[in-house]
């Protein structure tokens, strides 16, 4: 049976390239970087499904990051379902490393339209997630500093539809011309003379160090930066989401105010308005949710309670790399129970439990 897909890049490239001259088209960067993760505080976490469950006080190694060349490599935007991004070798087989695990079933060749020839060099940043900040900052930015210890000259950039604000800004304050950005565009199929493609942190990690660290070092600007100690101590809600939400806020507030909190929503506020609140912060309450991706822009020593039902692990990672003083604390289900995944269940919080916590932690 004809083989459709490569697991790596890596395979491909050996599979097609001599070998005295894979140094061209293949880069490892960050080989020996590790990590030592320190239990939290707080209530154990319940992962979901698609985390590995932590381990601390050991030394842990990261896979090696990459940037590989294929030559007349291709993507595809299949706008089925929102928008898939396939990357395919010249022979359209679908490498898997640059592809999001849960959409390796729904590739088909047979639908790939035919191809738009460039013969620029084009790099690849479009991965699936770019409508989450979590995942626009984590698993489509940070490839810009793969790219950037690469030393490959880019004409083009190869990103996904820019629909939100944070997209544009986010761009802006890495110093990305627009000139140089090509959006897909349903369907869309690409091919390039030289296909640059920096490896996905995701596939290495859900939290990779380098990339919060690439993050943090060029976004968070001292001469733009402005603390207020309005935001010394927040709330983060989500009463701009349509699940993960506390149903009785209104109460967790009235306590939470009593100790100095703030709420705040951060829908409409601007990135460089969300990095000056998180830096401003010595105490920090949300629930799992992209919103706290911006724990990357706190100071070293900020108090974090995690709010959860069932977790991811990013952000205790986060907190780890930065010596953020973090916590879990977990809440009750609220119903209805979703029955698409537990990740979505609305809480509630047992407002004594809350009352105790800030107190063994200091939080007056």
């Amino acid at each position: 049976m004809e083989k459709k897909y490569y697991a790596k890049t890596k395979e491909w490239l050996d599979e097609v390239t001599p070998q005295t001259n894979i140094n061209q088209v293949y880069q490892e960067f960050y080989t020996n970087q590790i990590v030592r993760f320190k239990p939290p505080k707080g209530d154990p976490p319940q992962w979901v499904d698609w985390v590995k469950p932590l381990t601390y006080n050991i030394d842990q190694k990261f896979d090696n990051a990459y940037v590989a060349t294929v030559y007349n490599g291709s993507v595809w935007f299949d706008w089925t379902r929102n928008g898939r991004v396939y990357v395919m070798t010249p022979t359209l087989k679908l490498l898997r490393d640059m592809t999001f695990h849960l959409l390796w079933p729904y590739f088909n060749q047979e639908r790939i339209p035919t191809a738009t020839y460039t013969h620029e060099t084009v790099a690849v940043i479009a991965w699936a997630g770019h409508k989450n900040y979590w995942h626009w900052l984590h698993d489509n930015l940070a490839r810009f500093h793969l790219l950037e210890l690469s030393g490959i000259k880019i004409n083009k950039y190869l990103l996904p539809p820019i629909r939100y604000p944070y997209q544009w800004q986010t761009l802006q304050m890495l110093g990305i011309p627009r000139d140089k950005i090509i959006q897909l565009r349903p369907n869309m199929h690409l091919r390039a003379k030289k296909l640059v493609l920096p490896s996905v942190p995701f596939t290495i990690d859900t939290s990779v160090k380098w990339s919060i660290d690439y993050l943090r070092n060029s976004l968070l600007n001292e001469n733009t930066v402005k603390n207020s100690d309005e935001y010394e101590k927040i709330y983060i809600s989500r009463d701009d989401a349509s699940w993960r939400k506390v149903i009785n806020e209104e109460r967790v507030i009235q306590i939470l105010e009593k100790r100095g909190f703030k709420k705040v929503v951060l829908k409409n506020k601007s990135v460089q308005e969300q990095i000056n609140i998180f830096n401003s912060a010595k105490y920090i309450i949300g629930t799992n949710g992209a919103g706290m991706s911006n724990i990357m822009f706190c100071k070293p020593g900020t108090k974090i309670i995690q709010l959860f039902t069932t977790t991811s692990d990013e952000f205790i990672k986060i907190s780890n790399y930065l010596d953020l003083d973090f916590s879990f604390f977990k809440c009750n289900l609220a119903p209805p129970i979703s029955r698409i995944h537990p990740v979505l269940n609305n809480m509630t919080i047992d407002i004594n439990k809350l009352i105790h916590t800030l107190d063994l932690l200091g939080i007056n």
